[in-house]
């Protein structure tokens, strides 16, 4: 179980996450949602390690990993892939990969964990030596996602899978990321598109000014209001903006 209570944490003395509380269990996909700076990347940040929390406490699987640095964090299993993909754009596809997988003792474990991201991506195959700046988005994303995966975790933070990417690109991601959970990964997934994430997630959670607004079923949340008014109102908002100025 990844569980995480009351953290708190921000950019030096700018608070941006106030004791926020959740939990995934493993095999289980759960959404994190809520409009444009409500804390969800911040809060990822702060499980992987890549930021401090200034109070509370997170765990893996009952140990308390509160103070862990990211490489520490990726040792207990916990996997991230970043908003943006941050691919090395001028690495092969292959060194991209090998390069999630630093903590593979050995070049037979790393070209065995090569394999396993491989079968499980069979697109990226024949894309293997290419440049990962050349490959389309979609791609880059299955390859952010499977860098992930080298480091065999069992949980895994995605922050944005379908950011700038086609309708039917993004089909085929989540597609990909649902089959995830067979694997016994659990998945916390930060996403702005609500119906595509809640149809694969169990349940979620909805962030507001740092703190949950709101917890539930897909189903629940799908039908409240809270989503409706924090998110879905945030997104009217900008559409109403962009057809203000475009009539300028």
């Amino acid at each position: 179980m990844l569980q995480v209570n009351g953290i708190v944490g921000g950019y030096g003395s700018i608070r941006v996450v106030h004791g926020v509380s959740f939990e995934v269990a493993p095999g289980e996909i759960v959404a994190l949602l809520g409009p444009n700076g409500a804390g969800k990347s911040t809060t990822l940040k702060l499980l992987a390690g890549l930021l401090s929390p200034t109070s509370g406490t997170k765990s893996i699987n009952g140990d308390d990993v509160s103070g862990d640095p990211p490489h520490r964090m990726v040792a207990r299993g916990l996997g991230l892939v970043p908003e943006g993909r941050w691919l090395f754009p001028e690495m092969t596809v292959e060194e991209n990969l090998l390069v999630g997988g630093f903590r593979l003792a050995g070049r037979r474990e790393r070209q065995a964990g090569l394999a396993r991201v491989l079968e499980l991506f069979p697109v990226l195959v024949p894309r293997i030596s290419a440049r990962a700046g050349s490959l389309s988005g979609g791609e880059q994303q299955m390859v952010a996602i499977a860098r992930a995966l080298m480091a065999q975790p069992s949980y895994l933070l995605l922050d944005e899978p379908s950011l700038g990417l086609a309708p039917i690109v993004v089909k085929q991601v989540y597609s990909e990321v649902a089959r995830l959970q067979q694997l016994g990964i659990g998945l916390l997934i930060v996403e702005q598109n609500v119906e595509l994430v809640l149809g694969i997630a169990r349940r979620g959670y909805v962030m507001r000014e740092g703190r949950i607004a709101a917890q539930g079923t897909s189903q629940e949340l799908l039908t409240s209001q809270v989503v409706r008014s924090e998110y879905l109102g945030a997104a009217e908002t900008e559409a109403m903006r962009a057809a203000a100025v475009e009539q300028r």
